[in-house]
């Protein structure tokens, strides 16, 4: 098992050499400012299921889309 984990390690430092890799752009938004979002999306959705991660990732999408919307 360590060889496919040494193989994967491996081509993980080769795309890092190779640049693939995008930077996250810097944080312009607080966690609260993003938590608030992504609570209005929980909501929206009738409080169904789990989708905490989700929600999150929705809501510093829509907040980095609005931001560069003006």
């Amino acid at each position: 098992m360590s060889n496919s984990r040494d193989q994967a390690t491996q081509k993980a430092d080769a795309f890092r050499q190779q640049g693939t890799f995008k930077k996250d752009p810097p944080r312009t938004f607080s966690d609260e400012e993003i938590r608030t979002r992504a609570y209005q999306i929980y909501e929206s959705g009738n409080r169904n299921g789990n989708h905490a991660a989700d929600d999150w990732s929705q809501a510093e999408t829509e907040l980095v889309e609005l931001l560069h919307a003006k």
